[in-house]
């Protein structure tokens, strides 16, 4: 079970790693001008909430780890 614990870990830490490079990206995109401000406040909104999601889940993970 401890293994599993980790695989998942592992997994959602490479989720939260391509979240926050998508993020990045609307950003650059956004500073181009390549997206409207009502676009890319929309995309960011649902960026951050899946972050928050993602980092929720691994803290879960890190805790039934024993790691805090």
């Amino acid at each position: 079970m401890y293994e599993e614990i980790k695989d998942r870990a592992k997994s959602l830490e490479k989720q939260r790693d391509e979240l926050l490079k998508e993020l990045k990206k609307l950003n650059e995109d956004y500073k181009k001008g390549k997206i409207n401000e009502d676009t890319y406040k929309a995309k960011r909104h649902e960026i951050e909430r899946a972050i928050v999601e993602v980092m929720d889940r691994l803290a879960q993970m890190h805790f039934l780890m024993g790691e805090t």
